[in-house]
């Protein structure tokens, strides 16, 4: 058997051991075809590019709006995968292979190992980050109508989101941060104010969403209370210079006033 390993392996250790000869019960023939795919698409349009991508210190627009077109971002999101808000943007399968009702935590798993296999993180979470954190509080938080206003764009990669949470004070401790939404005397919009040090993917984004200690709620199986995430607000009319500068370790302060129910 290490003969055979060793022979499949060019670098010891580089591959997971199910892709190495070694019997597995978890990694079924489903999994095995969707690594095939997933390693093709990500070694095209990813792994042989990263090293010089990460030289230059950024990645072609291009690059993300291939992966958002063949919903080769979604998989970011974890498991299960929102089927219900996907099959209404009309995306029933990730490359063909794997229909978004069937994905798994295996499938993320073969897929974050794909993505890194570069060895670098910087590419690929470039590409990830914002749409990962970005989009689950509008998932799991986020009205029928902010879902419909936001949801399709994102998901066809037409818009980008980032969300923040990191400040100069509490850091990313999000039991301690600072910043506030608080409604209007007339209830019709959220007044926005504090200070954020940076956000995942802040200079390439439409929608934003911001953590904020002010509005709560109540986790559930818990009588603890947590900040909540304000609505997502367009970057569009550019919002102050420091907020927008691309020094991720200036703090940013600014308040916003935000439409409910926008």
């Amino acid at each position: 058997m290490a003969g055979s390993i060793a022979g499949r392996t060019p670098i010891p250790f580089s591959e997971p051991p199910y892709l190495c000869g070694l019997p597995s019960p978890y990694y079924t023939p489903e999994l095995r075809q969707w690594q095939k795919a997933c390693r093709a698409f990500i070694t095209e349009h990813l792994t042989q590019h990263a090293w010089d991508w990460e030289k230059e210190e950024t990645v072609p627009e291009h690059v993300y709006e291939i992966f958002a077109k063949n919903h080769m971002l979604i998989p970011s999101l974890g498991a299960p995968l929102p089927v219900q808000q996907l099959k209404a943007c009309g995306i029933h399968d990730i490359l063909g292979v794997v229909k978004v009702e069937d994905w798994t935590y295996f499938h993320t798993l073969i897929y974050t190992d794909e993505m890194i296999r570069s060895g670098l993180a910087g590419p690929g979470g470039s590409l990830t980050v914002g749409f990962a954190f970005g989009l689950p509080p509008i998932l799991k938080f986020g009205s029928q109508r902010l879902q419909e206003r936001f949801l399709p764009d994102c998901f066809a990669g037409r818009k980008r989101i980032c969300i923040a949470i990191t400040e100069p004070d509490a850091g990313s401790d999000v039991a301690n941060i600072k910043t506030t939404a608080v409604k209007s005397g007339d209830a019709k919009k959220y007044i926005v104010s504090g200070s954020k040090k940076w956000y995942a993917k802040g200079l390439k984004v439409t929608p934003r969403i911001c953590l904020s200690g002010t509005l709560t709620f109540s986790t559930k199986g818990s009588q603890t209370e947590s900040g909540a995430t304000t609505p997502p607000w367009p970057s569009e009319p550019a919002v102050p210079a420091r907020e927008a500068s691309p020094c991720s370790s200036c703090p940013s302060k600014a308040t916003r006033a935000l439409t409910c129910g926008a």
